[in-house]
């Protein structure tokens, strides 16, 4: 049945990504910044439990990173992360349940998940066959593909040599070239080739990928994986031009995003009651505007297309794999 579902998936979403030509065009707004400080601040805890207390059954603890633009904890877009308002649009929908915001690094929430401790996560990769690890809810959005992302010389060196789309494996063999990402980072399909080899750095702290383009672009580094709209995040930060090559392996393979709580009774839990309101939140008008955000300028294909399409070509899958 697994095999079916991505079977169906790829047909649809090859289908999908030669469908559409346009390019989506936001302008990009400052948050406020000051009361998402005190209110991350105010509510964080370091190990949540399970409780019947009655008012913290009401709480939905949320893992937060500090990983732009997924979350954006400061600075210009505080609060305008793709997950941050994904966060807000779920409780828009679940109003008798407040969030509580738990400021982790990337690792401590895999632990956490791990430990089967009573927390989500919004931005994680959806499985279909899901893990120990956690229990995920249906696909939020869907990202385009990871591509390859390095500075203009870089990329006319590498195009050179391997072409486009490239082929990852071949990449990551040539040391001649250091690859660096965040710490605890996952890459959907293209991590089991990521696993045979030893990355230059896996970055730890905070900025996430942000932070690892920094030094791409200072020249300590020479490439990462990533999504184009974290690309598309830096350069609107920083002014500076990133380039973002197309992977031979993930070619035509959207990304689909989605929740992910601890797999036990607390997490299952919650993970039904967003399921039953998945619908109004693919469809809010603030979370499709800071997806069109933040993917705009990165692909010719439309993005609203694309992202309409790719849902229901998940949806239609996962149809398909219950009807056997």
């Amino acid at each position: 049945m697994l095999l079916l579902f991505r079977k169906v998936v790829g047909q649809l979403m090859y289908i999908l990504l030669l469908g559409y030509g346009l390019t989506v065009a936001v302008t990009v707004h400052a948050a406020n910044t000051t009361s998402h400080t005190l209110q991350i601040t105010n509510e964080m805890q370091a190990r949540p439990e399970v409780t019947d207390d009655t008012e913290e059954k009401d709480r939905l603890n949320w893992a937060i990173t500090d990983a732009p633009p997924f979350h954006v904890i400061h600075g210009e877009y505080q609060r305008q992360g793709v997950c941050d308002v994904l966060i807000k649009v779920v409780h828009r929908y679940m109003s008798d349940t407040r969030p509580r915001y738990l400021v982790m690094p990337q690792p401590r929430i895999a632990q956490a998940l791990d430990n089967k401790e009573p927390v989500c996560f919004p931005c994680m990769i959806f499985k279909p066959e899901g893990e120990d690890r956690a229990v995920y809810s249906m696909p939020t959005h869907l990202y385009y593909p990871h591509h390859v992302i390095t500075d203009e010389n870089t990329a006319k060196t590498l195009k050179a040599l391997y072409g486009e789309p490239i082929s990852l494996a071949t990449l990551l063999a040539d040391t001649r070239f250091r690859l660096g990402y965040p710490s605890g980072r996952r890459y959907g399909v293209l991590q089991p080739l990521i696993n045979e080899h030893d990355p230059y750095l896996a970055r730890s702290g905070p900025g996430g990928s942000v932070a690892i383009l920094n030094m791409i672009s200072s020249g300590r580094l020479d490439y990462t994986i990533d999504y184009p709209m974290i690309a598309n995040y830096f350069q609107q930060l920083y002014n500076r031009n990133m380039v973002t090559i197309a992977i031979s392996e993930n070619d035509q393979q959207p990304v689909a995003g989605a929740i992910g709580c601890a797999n036990n009774a607390w997490g299952k839990e919650q993970i039904s009651r967003i399921n039953r309101v998945m619908p109004q939140i693919r469809q809010d008008p603030e979370f499709l505007e800071v997806l069109r955000m933040w993917h705009s300028d990165v692909s010719s294909i439309d993005f609203n297309m694309f992202n309409e399409q790719g849902l229901r070509a998940f949806d239609e899958a996962a149809g398909s794999t219950e009807q056997n």
